[in-house]
């Protein structure tokens, strides 16, 4: 476990340092996030249907598990067991780690990644160049690419995040239990993945504050 922790930590403060230029600009990345297209099923099944095992299991992983694109990528096989998926806190942006259980369907996806995926020392789920991950820079290429093969506009990788917070709150989950998968700290924060109308939203974040 020690190990395995330490092995995050490495990877962890060499790829933030590598890709500390992308998240500099706070004002700019929160207007990326708010343009970040919400997904339908049918267009996350068109991109499915046209993308690679590897970037298959990419999208998998970020709509259904509501995973960030530097989650992902720091991801290794050994915290994924069968279709269950462990987020190390090293990797999390808030230091908490977060667990789900992948659907027989979507679990699918990324075991069919795994029998082709390459061999790395770490156990990289996304091997990059050199024995590191795959940069957040070069899963954001990779998503662009595939949305724009399959001809939808305004996708990136915040949208699978986005469009999976979205359903759940849609589906009746209060804005705490959205919070409690998408490991955000505040409501505040998860009001600008959540694609409706807005007084609502903050109506729900008063509620829940009221109510505990």
């Amino acid at each position: 476990m020690r190990g395995q922790q330490q092995t995050h930590a490495m990877a962890t403060a060499s790829r933030r340092s590598a890709d500390r230029a992308l998240l500099r600009d706070r004002p700019a990345r929160m207007a990326a996030v708010n343009r970040a297209a919400v997904l339908s099923a049918d267009q996350i099944s068109a991109m499915l249907a046209e993308a690679s095992p590897r970037d298959a299991a990419l999208v998998v992983l970020m709509c259904v598990g509501a995973m960030r694109v530097g989650e992902t990528t720091l991801l290794a096989w050994e915290d994924v067991e069968g279709c269950t998926v462990s987020i190390p806190g090293g990797v999390t942006k808030t230091g908490q780690s977060r667990r789900f259980t992948l659907p027989p369907a979507a679990c699918q996806w990324l075991q069919a990644w795994r029998e082709v995926c390459p061999t790395t020392k770490r156990g990289w789920v996304f091997p990059g160049q050199a024995g590191q991950p795959l940069s957040v820079r070069g899963a954001q290429t990779a998503i662009s690419k595939l949305a724009e093969k399959v001809g939808i506009d305004g996708v990136s990788s915040h949208s699978f995040r986005r469009s999976a917070l979205t359903a759940a709150h849609q589906a009746g989950l209060s804005l705490r239990e959205v919070a409690e998968i998408s490991g955000h700290r505040s409501l505040a924060a998860l009001e600008r993945y959540l694609d409706q109308d807005a007084a609502r939203v903050k109506a729900e974040a008063a509620r829940s504050l009221l109510v505990g």
